[in-house]
């Protein structure tokens, strides 16, 4: 039952997140930009000038797909006793899916954004 609960909250929660941000990734994001930054560096910041909203949006439709995979192998496949353990690689799968999702589109959006186009020398024939 407590299974079941764990569910319904974390969709709640996504709910949530759409219906007062208008967009259905804000957290999720702001939540593995600390990381994206440290990798990415000033490509990030380039990234996000264009890129930011589209990003988030993103995230948060591909983050769902990480609850169903994380819930069975906190709780049904890995044997642990405590429930604060369970919760925790739950919690643990989804920020690893999350940061993997962001880290992919940023380096989808990195050859589009114009900041961070390599630019061709233009040859007159003056």
């Amino acid at each position: 039952m407590i299974y079941i609960l764990l569910l319904v909250l974390t969709y709640l929660l996504i709910a949530l997140n759409r219906q007062l941000l208008g967009i259905p990734g804000f957290f999720h994001y702001s939540g593995v930009r600390p990381f994206l930054k440290w990798y990415f560096r000033d490509k990030l910041k380039r990234v996000e000038e264009v890129y930011y909203w589209k990003m988030a949006e993103s995230l948060g439709n591909q983050g769902q797909w990480s609850i169903l995979p994380a819930y069975v192998l906190s709780f049904d496949l890995i044997d642990l006793k405590i429930f604060w353990l369970k919760v925790t690689v739950f919690m643990l799968v989804n920020y690893l899916w999350w940061l993997f999702c962001a880290a992919s589109l940023v380096k989808k959006y990195i050859p589009q954004t114009p900041a961070l186009r390599k630019h061709m020398a233009r040859v007159s024939n003056h």
